[in-house]
């Protein structure tokens, strides 16, 4: 699963590497260019599909479906509660597959990096602290937690660093 997956830029880079991929996102707007996309490229929507939905956690969601991996990219700045998300997104996970998300790391650089235009819908505007993630993964049960620096990059004309963190379903 590609959490958030907007447009499907993840999901097409991931897709080689997957024998299938399910992008989900809230936004029905997005979810329709992503299949589109997809569908131009006669690939089956067996091997990559999106689906609009706002997941909470339920069993019947996605058709009971578990993963192997779900991956969230540069989202976890636009969910209020990251613990909650967190949860969610490991009640998906098969025992043993892999949570991965890449988003901004918090520095005192990074600080105010997002525009005050922005602030409405980015709760976490500096990104977050290793600690930070640590503790939603632990708080949703998730085991064999890592996180390391994933690339640097730049951000409305600041420089920023990218972190991967890992948890392991249990």
């Amino acid at each position: 699963m590609d959490y958030a997956c907007g447009t499907g830029a993840v999901s097409r880079e991931l897709s080689a590497h997957v024998k299938s991929i399910v992008g989900v996102d809230i936004s029905q707007g997005v979810v329709d260019h992503f299949n589109k996309r997809v569908a131009d490229q006669g690939i089956p929507p067996e091997e990559m599909r999106a689906v609009c939905a706002e997941l909470r956690g339920t069993g019947d969601e996605l058709d009971g479906t578990k993963f192997d991996v779900i991956t969230c990219s540069v989202a976890y700045h636009h969910f209020p509660s990251i613990a909650d998300t967190t949860r969610v997104l490991a009640s998906f996970l098969k025992p043993g597959g892999s949570l991965l998300v890449v988003d901004f790391i918090k520095e005192e650089a990074s600080a105010d990096f997002t525009p005050t235009e922005f602030a409405h819908i980015v709760p976490h505007r500096g990104g977050f602290a290793e600690s930070e993630m640590r503790e939603a993964f632990e708080g949703a049960g998730l085991g064999e937690f890592s996180f390391a620096l994933a690339t640097k990059g730049k951000r409305h004309g600041g420089e920023v660093n990218f972190f991967l963190a890992r948890g392991v379903g249990l």
